[in-house]
């Protein structure tokens, strides 16, 4: 009886999430969720492309489901303004190599060393603004191009492939995501947009959470996934999404954030 009564709560538990998470992410397009740990311990790579970036820093922490669809919602992935006149937007996990060239112009692909090998980096070429941007590509076997990463900084000195950057009047101070978050920005404006830090690391907030998910044969198109992937009706094995983001501060003020999202089959 007891069992049952567990059972009963677990699936309820399920249900009430998907519920509530109904118009979020990937369950925008038909997928579920297959589990969701509410402790989980996560390790951030080391930001090789910054000066003394060398290091991982990790940490364990507790989420609710509240937190998970706080960090996975798709708001903070879609970062606007860029182009010379602010029109183009880029996103983490759904722009590709070639879509980040249109909007800004070709850049170099570097090797920066370690896990995120495959990036591209941009500098503004407007007068008095220092805003870098960095998009990290995904190591893989074969010539992988989505966008895994967006990385705005304010400052070109904390960058250290800076003198292979590419500069342009399309990177500018005033990038945002569509969520809201921005350079500039003080510690209350960013907790209230994605809450409080589930660690904290010297200068830097950290957020994370990871979640498997049964992706829907829309959810395979929509990703760019394989042909030999998408005839199979609902790829039948669960896919692992870990989101990362990055908040950094300089006194009170964002001075850089990162959005990341790691997945594999």
């Amino acid at each position: 009886m007891c069992y049952a009564s567990v059972l009963i709560f677990c699936i309820c538990a399920v249900v009430t999430f998907e519920a509530r998470s109904a118009q979020a992410w990937f369950l925008a397009h038909g997928s579920h969720v297959v589990s969701h740990r509410f402790y989980d311990s996560f390790s951030f790579y080391a930001d090789h492309a910054l000066v003394g970036g060398r290091q991982n820093y990790s940490f364990k922490a507790q989420y609710p489901s509240d937190v998970l669809i706080r960090v996975f919602d798709e708001r903070h992935d879609r970062f606007q303004g860029f182009g010379p006149n602010g029109e183009a937007a880029l996103t983490v996990d759904e722009s590709w190599c070639q879509d980040v060239t249109e909007a800004l112009g070709k850049a170099k692909r570097l090797d920066v060393g370690g896990y995120e090998e495959r990036m591209l980096c941009y500098t503004s070429a407007r007068p008095g603004d220092d805003t870098v941007v960095l998009f990290t590509l995904p190591r893989c076997p074969d010539e992988c191009r989505r966008v895994m990463e967006i990385q705005v900084r304010a400052q070109k000195r904390e960058v250290r492939v800076l003198d292979k950057c590419s500069a342009t009047l399309g990177v500018h101070a005033g990038i945002a995501t569509q969520s809201g978050l921005a350079l500039g920005l003080t510690r209350a404006q960013v907790q209230a947009i994605l809450g409080p830090p589930l660690a904290q690391r010297g200068d830097k907030w950290l957020y994370a959470a990871s979640v498997s998910v049964k992706l829907s044969d829309e959810e395979n198109v929509r990703r760019g996934l394989p042909v030999a992937q998408v005839v199979t009706p609902n790829y039948p094995f669960p896919v692992a999404f870990e989101k990362h983001i990055v908040v950094w501060f300089k006194g009170d003020r964002v001075s850089a954030f990162r959005v990341n999202m790691d997945w594999g089959l």
